[in-house]
């Protein structure tokens, strides 16, 4: 009795040794199986085992045959009815083979044009995603090719001796150039108008008339306040504008050729101005406006201009 049940325990061992390879088919025997299926067009049968070797992740060995797995499947999915999961194989298909073309005569027509409207949508999808990291590339060169450089501003030294704030502009004083630029400009304009006006009126033999020769007296007086006023802001731009003239001036770029969207953000608006000193003094901070005022003023016998300047 022992023997027999040694006999048969050894009997139901071999049958299922015999078994086990058969139950365990390899990745591409159930590949094969899958192909037999799709050629049957029996899809129902052929989408459990496609998906199955190729999800949670893929069982194939070689990138060809998981290629034609996601494309099996996707045909499959397509000739069933279900398109977004056949747009989902095809496109992870054309991911592996990007330039692969399919033939005609093995799948339907419609299924190959679905097929190939992916294949293109994604190349120019790759194309523009290959763009675009050129260009950050290109840009970000750019930018470290700007910051790594410096302008050396040459400048030149008879510019300080010209008037209406030449020296202040070549220095960078833009408000100072504006405010010699301005105090000049009118200084000159009322003494030059004067002399043309007593000239043209008059004449160069300055033949004056009695009865004019007090208001005439005055207009002279006012041509004269004002080119010497002309005169000495002259000469206070001159000495202003050697005292910061430098030859030479290293600084960065002008940051207005970057890209707007490679340009450094502006700076944060200022604060509000601290309150006044005790004793009626200014705190130190960024100095204010330039103020430039012009007023006539009696003086004994005629009369002049008075020219106020805050800055």
């Amino acid at each position: 009795m022992r023997a027999l049940t040694l006999a048969l325990a050894l009997a139901v061992g071999a049958v299922a040794l015999a078994a086990g390879p058969a139950a365990a088919a390899s990745p591409a025997e159930e590949l094969n199986r899958a192909r037999d299926a799709f050629r049957r067009s029996d899809w129902a049968a052929a989408i459990p085992v496609l998906s199955s070797l190729l999800y949670p992740t893929p069982r194939l060995a070689s990138e060809e045959d998981i290629y034609e797995a996601h494309l099996l499947l996707g045909m499959c999915a397509f000739e069933g009815g279900d398109r977004a999961t056949a747009v989902r194989e095809f496109e992870e298909a054309i991911v592996l083979q990007r330039e692969r073309k399919l033939g005609t005569g093995v799948f339907s027509d419609a299924a190959v044009a679905l097929y190939e409207e992916r294949r293109l949508a994604l190349a120019e999808k790759y194309r523009l995603e290959a763009e675009a990291r050129a260009l950050a590339l290109e840009r970000e060169q750019y930018r470290r090719l700007i910051e790594s450089m410096v302008v050396v501003e040459k400048r030149d030294y008879y510019v300080n001796f010209i008037p209406f704030g030449a020296g202040q502009f070549q220095n960078g004083h833009t408000r100072k150039g504006i405010a010699f630029a301005t105090a000049q400009g009118v200084t000159g304009a009322v003494s030059a108008g004067i002399w043309m006006y007593l000239v043209g009126t008059y004449g160069l033999s300055g033949q004056v008339p009695v009865a004019e020769a007090n208001s005439v007296r005055r207009l002279q007086q006012l041509e004269i306040g004002a080119g010497a006023l002309f005169l000495g802001l002259a000469a206070w731009g001159v000495v202003d504008a050697l005292v910061h003239y430098q030859p030479s001036v290293v600084r960065r770029p002008d940051e207005s050729l970057l890209p707007p969207d490679l340009r450094p953000r502006p700076p944060a608006a200022p604060g509000p101005s601290p309150a006044p000193a005790p004793g009626g003094d200014r705190p130190a901070g960024p100095a204010g406006p330039t103020t430039l005022r012009l007023a006539p003023a009696p003086l004994p016998g005629g009369g002049g201009v008075v020219l106020s300047w805050e800055f």
